[in-house]
């Protein structure tokens, strides 16, 4: 995703096709979005003892709304600093650090609540 982002403000800064590039990078984000939020899925149920899944994934839905509300926030006030590539670079920045932040992440045993159920 880091990677989409950077390549669509790139294209951005130099006027290589602009509105294409970012419609195309965009649709090419939210397939790449798509695919993480199954990721976090899978790993909410795996990193969960098979008697806090409710409130975990309670937790992770809350999470994730808040996520959302703030997101929104931050953008509008990254596009009326910096137009586009405000909210490209504040985008980048900020799956950066969600990037840093998952790698002191456990390893995953394998064993999700439906396995350790059973």
């Amino acid at each position: 995703m880091i990677v989409v982002t950077l390549a669509i403000a790139a294209a951005q800064m130099a006027q290589f096709y602009a509105a294409w590039v970012l419609a195309l990078g965009l649709i090419l984000f939210g397939a790449v979005f798509a695919i993480n939020s199954s990721v976090h899925s899978y790993l909410i149920l795996a990193y969960t003892d098979a008697d806090k899944v409710a409130l975990n994934v309670g937790f992770y839905y809350m999470a994730n709304a808040g996520g959302r509300l703030l997101g929104t926030i931050l953008s509008g006030l990254a596009y009326m600093a910096g137009g586009i590539l405000g909210c490209l670079a504040g985008a980048a920045v900020f799956l950066v650090i969600s990037w840093l932040i998952s790698l002191g992440l456990p390893e995953v045993s394998g064993r999700g609540p439906a396995q350790a159920a059973a």
